[in-house]
């Protein structure tokens, strides 16, 4: 990898002959010394070939290797003469601008970067030569360089992956059961009322599907968490841009997430012309709505434990504090999901988790993710009598950070990774093809990624990991009616302990339609509510 370009320092005003004299001298100095600061080899390292004074600016031509980016050596340079030129000329360094700015790499990547800095980016013989525009002090003074890079490198290797977020490999699964049901439960919901659709992936929940929702995630904290000793918390639904910089998701993820905007004033009296226009014309011109709100300073919740890792920002902690294990079930988190299209509660925009998080040393996380293991296993094959399957996912995420490796033939679970949960779908078809399975949750060990990102430390200087694991409560419940049906006779002992009194849903002329009025009727007798509601 090579740097050139050209570093032009403006000056307060021309120097004298004196100091182009000494110049000389100033520059050999800075080759054997200063810009080879930090570099194992001198061709690592960054070198002025040639300089030149014109009027009241000093031209530079440079070249530099990895060690020392043509970036950070005309800051060196500055940084060295600006008090030569200060104290013994009266001299000021005004502005500063790296121009014909080219970076060579040994390799020929495929893959292009749309930023403002880019010029050009070219492939031939072996090598990629990235072009950019002229920069000013103030992106000198950011590693935008070394990033851009990064950046061409992280997406050559995302494509080698063959564009795929993650990597899939099957470690464990159920035996087959008997399948008793085979009708798709988010039409039958709908047509009997219970859920309705509002918006694109938006869905109300009535009483007797809320009930079911709610009795899965009480079962879940019952014969999961609670016996594990894990304890409730409350997590913030909208969350400042910055954490997901921090955590990644806003690089990654820009396409799935629903970002939120503040009103422009508290004022109600900024707001006159939106309240007039929306009088008159009765109607809302979102176009006219932008110029009173703010741009996007919050997203709406969606991973749901990022707040988790920013609550523990610069916290230090000592062994008696550790492990740390917390759920949060508090509100909705919110993801489009869009390309994979929308579908009853199935897949949805806005949708519930019990958010599961945990903190500790390497030893106590495995720990706890592995005992974790143990009662989700029990919870899907024995409580719901789920015909299941859990795959190894390597995320990509994790292994750009470098906290874990790419997925080889030996598995090592106990490295940073993540393992899914998934149910047969029968309604979908035969259970051979992998598009008839549906993920229903995870569990992830993220190793030093966010303690690292959030600068969580231990007072000891031990590492400390974090994991989390997401139950997704309607993909739980539509897994469980997809395979056991609503005949509350045929659903295992457990859930019928829990599920006993199914309030009744909404009745109305036209409600749920009359032509499904029948199917309501017969549903609700299968699952036991009684005729009148006793």
């Amino acid at each position: 990898m090579r740097f050139y370009g050209e570093a032009v320092l403006k000056l307060s005003k021309q120097p004298p002959r004196d100091f182009a004299e000494e110049l000389k001298s100033l520059v050999e100095k800075l080759n054997k010394e200063v810009l080879l600061k930090g570099a194992k080899h001198p061709e690592d390292g960054a070198r002025i070939t040639s300089f030149v004074i014109k009027d009241d600016e000093i031209f530079f031509n440079m070249e530099s290797g990895r060690a020392v980016p043509i970036h950070v050596a005309i800051l060196r340079i500055k940084n060295n003469l600006a008090p030569i030129l200060g104290r013994k000329y009266k001299i000021g360094i005004r502005s500063l601008l790296l121009k014909d700015v080219r970076i060579e790499l040994d390799e020929e990547f495929s893959v292009g970067v749309e930023v403002p800095i880019v010029e050009k980016i070219e492939t031939k013989e072996g090598q990629t030569v990235i072009t950019l525009k002229p920069l000013e002090e103030s992106l000198l003074q950011k590693p935008i360089l070394q990033r851009l890079i990064s950046l061409i490198e992280e997406k050559e290797q995302r494509k080698r992956w063959g564009g795929k977020i993650e990597h899939w490999q099957k470690i464990k699964e159920s035996r087959k059961k008997r399948i008793i049901f085979k009708d798709d439960p988010n039409v039958i919901l709908e047509r009997i009322g219970w859920i309705s659709n509002i918006a694109p992936g938006q869905w109300f929940f009535t009483p007797p599907f809320t009930y079911i929702f709610r009795k899965f995630e009480e079962m879940l904290i019952d014969i999961v968490l609670k016996p594990l000793g894990f304890v409730e918390a409350i997590f913030p639904k909208m969350e400042p841009i910055e954490i997901g910089l921090k955590t990644g998701h806003l690089k990654g993820t820009p396409n799935q997430m629903v970002f939120a905007s503040l009103p422009i004033s508290y004022n109600i009296e900024e707001f006159e012309a939106w309240q007039d226009y929306v009088s008159i014309y009765g109607e809302a011109d979102l176009e006219f709505l932008q110029k009173f709100v703010e741009p996007p300073k919050y997203y709406l919740c969606f991973a749901q434990c990022p707040p988790f890792y920013r609550f523990l920002s610069k916290t230090i902690f000592t062994d008696k504090h550790l492990p740390l294990k917390w759920f949060d079930r508090s509100g909705p988190s919110f993801r489009w999901e869009g390309a994979g299209g929308l579908r009853g509660i199935e897949r949805l925009v806005e949708f519930h988790r019990v958010e599961i998080v945990w903190l500790g040393t390497p030893e106590q996380v495995i720990e706890i993710r592995n005992r974790l293991l143990e009662r989700y296993e029990y919870f899907m094959d024995k409580a719901l009598d789920l015909e299941w399957r859990w795959a190894w996912v390597t995320p990509w995420f994790l292994v750009h950070a470098g906290e874990t490796e790419e997925m080889k033939e030996e598995i090592d679970i106990n490295q940073p990774g993540t393992i899914d949960f998934e149910a047969y779908l029968p309604y979908k078809g035969d259970r051979e093809d992998h598009r008839n399975w549906l993920e229903i949750g995870n569990i992830s060990i993220h190793g030093a990624k966010y303690t690292k990102a959030f600068r969580i430390r231990h007072a000891a200087e031990k590492t400390l990991w974090t994991g989390c694991s997401g139950f997704g409560i309607e993909r739980w419940v539509l897994a469980f009616l997809a395979q056991k049906g609503f005949e509350r006779d045929s659903w295992p002992e457990t859930v019928r302990k829990y599920i006993r009194d199914i309030p009744r849903g909404l009745e109305a002329s036209n409600y749920p339609r009359p032509q499904y009025f029948d199917l309501k009727k017969l549903i609700e007798r299968r699952v036991g509510i009684k005729e009148h509601g006793e």
